[in-house]
């Protein structure tokens, strides 16, 4: 044992004086500074090799139109009715992007209320045709007398309460892929949600900023607006801002399907969920006994505050942005007070390793 960690400590030595690279002779002083405080992680490392291990490298590779399992009956019945469903999937999403923006509607037009009684409808249709295709594939399942992985199971479940949820089912027999438009069934993992971000990121800016143009219209020059277009105007900005939640909503479900880290992808992209979650604020508007007209306006600048964000967030992965020098500037800044706060909770996860070990050995 104690030869070959001198054989590693010489190759590694040996790499050191062959490297002329200062950000990693930087890395690497910056950890010799801490020998001393980390002498004790020497009798953890002795004690629990996992913290030798390495961890899994990331897997960048973007492999689409992969062939999916074939073997069994659910096989295919899984990879016939996945496209027909992500399709209508996505058309229960188009409704409710209609319904939770049009709950907002003041007006009293017949016809915008019979609108949203055929959408109301449709949408229990679509509804009711998922609570069929859960039931089919329950008896195709026993059927083929295959085993289902618990979470796929209860990630079908979830559909029958969030229809478009169903968009983001991975592969009942390989949870590792998953169908995806013009891609097919596509490996899930980290290559593959980079590629999509930036291919998501300049229709999003663009889509983002399409509020502006609406709450200009909405608060300096509604009544011009709808004189000249001789309409119920507040139904086409309800329906312009459901277009907009509609995209937002699209690619949050697509984007958390693939991240295989879910909690952290929605940490990190919280004001997407935001953006998801305000036009529900529009259920205020139906409440008889609050009768504040700025309070659906200051939702409104709030989600003009969201979107906003999400563009500004869109820039960070359309390259040719980075050609700004000063944006690029301030990415730099901020990116590096990241590493330097993740070098932080480092040494502070270091000392708690520690702190534990020392409490195991007493």
């Amino acid at each position: 044992m104690a030869e070959k960690e001198n054989l590693n400590k010489q190759d590694l030595i040996s790499k050191l004086q062959d490297c002329n690279n200062p950000y990693i002779l930087f890395q690497v002083n910056q950890i010799l500074r801490r020998q001393e405080k980390l002498e004790e992680i020497k009798s953890v490392a002795e004690d629990y090799p996992m913290f030798l291990e390495e961890s899994a490298p990331r897997d960048m590779r973007i492999m689409t139109h992969q062939h999916p399992p074939k073997g069994s009956l659910l096989a295919k019945y899984e990879n016939a009715m996945t496209p027909l469903m992500y399709t209508l999937g996505l058309f229960m999403l188009i409704l409710a992007a209609a319904l939770i923006n049009l709950l907002a509607h003041e007006g009293e037009n017949i016809s915008v209320a019979i609108f949203q009684s055929k959408v109301a409808i449709l949408y229990l249709i679509g509804w009711a045709a998922f609570i069929l295709e859960f039931g089919i594939m329950l008896f195709v399942k026993n059927k083929s007398k295959a085993e289902l992985n618990r979470f796929q199971f209860i990630g079908r479940m979830q559909a029958l309460l969030f229809p478009p949820s169903r968009m983001g089912g991975r592969h009942l027999m390989d949870p590792d892929i998953q169908w995806i438009p013009f891609m097919g069934w596509s490996h899930r993992n980290e290559g593959l949600l980079k590629y999509l971000k930036e291919k998501f990121s300049i229709p999003m800016i663009v889509i983002a900023l399409l509020i502006i143009p609406v709450l200009v219209i909405e608060w300096k020059f509604y009544d011009q607006v709808e004189n000249y277009l001789q309409t119920d105007l507040s139904f086409v900005l309800d329906l312009a801002q459901a277009f907009i939640w509609l995209a937002f909503a699209f690619e949050f479900i697509l984007m958390v399907s693939i991240s295989r880290e879910k909690l952290e992808y929605v940490q990190k992209n919280w004001i997407d969920l935001l953006i998801i979650l305000l036009p529900f604020i529009a259920f205020v508007r139906t409440m008889r006994i609050i009768k504040v007209a700025r309070l659906s306006q200051l939702a409104r600048g709030y989600k003009l505050r969201g979107l906003l964000m999400k563009a500004r967030q869109g820039l960070f992965f359309a390259g040719f942005f980075y050609r700004i020098l000063t944006f690029r500037n301030f990415q730099m800044k901020t990116i590096k007070k990241k590493l330097e706060k993740n070098q932080k909770e480092r040494e502070i996860l270091e000392d708690e390793l520690i702190e534990l070990y020392r409490n195991i050995r007493s």
